[in-house]
């Protein structure tokens, strides 16, 4: 996470402020689901490659500048909040609409 903020604050002047509100709500929605996850009795039976898919899509637009990662992105959580809906996936809603506004209002 720091390095996507360095990253955020060091991108030649572009402004990515809905990416970096992106990143925060994702961090919201992380502990939440830590706090989840911790009230399992078998952790071991968690589908742990589908929960770190945040972890990895969410900082992306941050770290590889352009509105087509940004896109992306937006997509891959979208369909990961539709699939985890019963469960975690309510947690990065406001992260997928944090998202979704900064591919479309950043540029670059």
């Amino acid at each position: 996470m720091t390095v996507a903020c360095v990253r955020t604050w060091t991108s030649g002047g572009v402004r990515r402020s809905w990416s970096l509100a992106a990143l925060f709500a994702g961090v919201l929605g992380a502990v939440c689901v830590g706090v989840v996850i911790a009230a399992q009795a078998d952790p071991s039976s968690l589908n742990w490659p589908l929960i770190l898919v945040p972890a990895v899509v969410v900082p992306l637009p941050l770290l590889v500048p352009g509105r087509s990662v940004r896109v992306g992105a937006a997509v891959v959580v979208g369909i990961w909040c539709a699939l985890c809906a019963a469960s975690i996936g309510v947690f990065f809603v406001p992260c997928l609409l944090l998202m979704i506004i900064a591919a479309k209002r950043e540029q670059a």
